[in-house]
């Protein structure tokens, strides 16, 4: 830790010298061990490292920012030579700022040392468990890793954060095959403090791997209809999440006057029920970020609260620009407290419908409006799914589908960078053939 604080103090140095009237940089050195499973087979095991710096100065209100991989002292040098050149070339915006408001801090969380032993028995473990269980499900590919980080964040007003983490990961793509039929792939990835689990058992592997494994008999629907689609919590992040974080709450829409949430901040933009936060603190979330980048301590943060917009996610410059608060974090560790159903329940109650567990689509547009593949979904009908859906697609608009909400489950995906439940909404369009 000693040499990235040294060659953070370094780089500011030399950006002082070289005219920059604030910097900031953020040193990191990352190892990550790693195996790999490709058709079911052992394909890889490798190690990796990596070395990074970020620098961004401000001169005479102008910004510059540079990534490089290499902390010698030349390559450095450059770096920062580059970066003042970047800066002198761009547009002056006295809306830049970072944090002024000197600190030195340390954080360690998460599992800095990897048992290269116990991930490999975790990752064979896996496999068989798939192979036991779910044998009509083909591994596409898994990809089980740990990752050790070390860090420093400097800035020239006197912020100096540390942060040792480490975090153990699988991301798995699969699909059902039996015989000629197949199923559209599915995925998932999954972070983690600690291998004290089997794989299967932790987020909702096992209950998506069943699910997949049911979809190799679908069926076309016929017609078109209004009813109540089921989001599981990808296709939610998917979907509803990812527009209103893109689309309404954040610098980009709000400084350029396009969200559609613009002037509702304090009114009710959904349901009672529906409540929005991102906690890169929580107890669930591994290595959640510890500042923001603009130097900011991270802290969780409310958006919507009881159904109502209580903050925008606004970064310093974002609040600068548009003369509102700037939010606790920048990370995307999106929070969504459980209803109080089972998903079996909320089934129950739904006299037509679709569960989605995954959404292919373009980008909704800035009105919400959007329309796209239901993939890997269910038909719903009088209380029960009725099979496997072919190829089927969706569309309406998320922020009536956030007022028209149905309901929350008590069933949550929890994989490390979220908290997510299964929601039902009413008034969603459904098209087949």
């Amino acid at each position: 830790m000693r040499e990235l604080e040294q060659l953070s103090e370094l780089i500011l140095r030399e950006a002082k010298a070289q005219g920059a009237e604030s910097a900031q940089c953020v040193v990191k050195e990352k190892e990550t061990h790693e195996f790999n499973v490709d058709g079911g087979q052992f394909s890889l095991m490798r190690t990796l490292f990596d070395r990074s710096v970020r620098l961004t100065v401000l001169k005479g209100a102008r910004k510059g920012t540079i990534s490089v991989n290499s902390f010698a002292d030349d390559a450095v040098r450059r770096a920062v030579a580059d970066c003042i050149a970047s800066a002198e070339s761009a547009e002056p915006d006295e809306a830049w700022e970072f944090d002024g408001e000197p600190r030195s801090e340390s954080f360690t969380d998460g599992a800095a040392a990897c048992d290269t032993e116990a991930l490999f028995a975790r990752t064979k473990e896996l496999t068989d468990d798939i192979a036991a269980r779910h044998p009509k499900i083909l591994i596409e590919q898994l990809i089980a890793e740990h990752a050790a980080e070390r860090a420093v964040y400097r800035n020239s007003s006197g912020v100096v954060s540390r942060r040792t983490s480490g975090r153990y990961a699988f991301s798995l793509i699969y699909s059902g095959h039996e015989g000629e039929k197949s199923t559209s792939f599915f995925y998932g990835d999954v972070i983690l403090g600690s291998l004290g689990r089997p794989f299967i058992d932790c987020a909702l592997v096992e209950r998506e791997l069943s699910a997949v494994e049911r979809q190799l008999d679908p069926v076309p629907l016929r017609g078109k209809f209004t009813g109540t689609v089921v989001l599981a919590p990808s296709a939610l992040n998917e979907l509803v999440l990812s527009t209103i974080y893109g689309s309404f709450v954040r610098d980009s829409c709000l400084i350029d006057g396009t969200s559609i949430w613009k002037d509702k901040l304090g009114e009710q933009v959904a349901d009672p029920r529906f409540s929005l936060s991102f906690r890169p603190c929580a107890e669930d979330v591994v290595a959640g970020e510890r500042w923001t980048d603009e130097g900011y301590r991270a802290a969780d943060c409310d958006l919507i609260r009881g159904g109502k917009l209580v903050a925008f996610a606004l970064s310093q410059y974002g609040a600068n620009k548009t003369g509102g608060v700037r939010a606790g974090c920048d990370s995307w560790n999106p929070h969504i407290p459980a209803g109080d159903k089972t998903l079996d329940e909320i089934i129950a109650g739904i006299e037509r419908g679709v569960l989605v567990m995954r959404f292919s689509g373009g980008q909704p547009a800035s009105s919400g409006e959007f329309s796209g593949v239901a993939k890997n979904s269910f038909l719903i009908e009088n209380g029960a799914l009725a099979g496997a859906l072919s190829e089927t697609m969706i569309s309406g608009c998320i922020p009536d589908m956030l007022r028209s909400l149905r309901d929350i489950s008590s069933d949550v995906l929890r994989e490390g960078t979220s908290c997510l439940p299964y929601i039902a909404f009413d008034g969603v369009t459904v098209s087949g053939k």
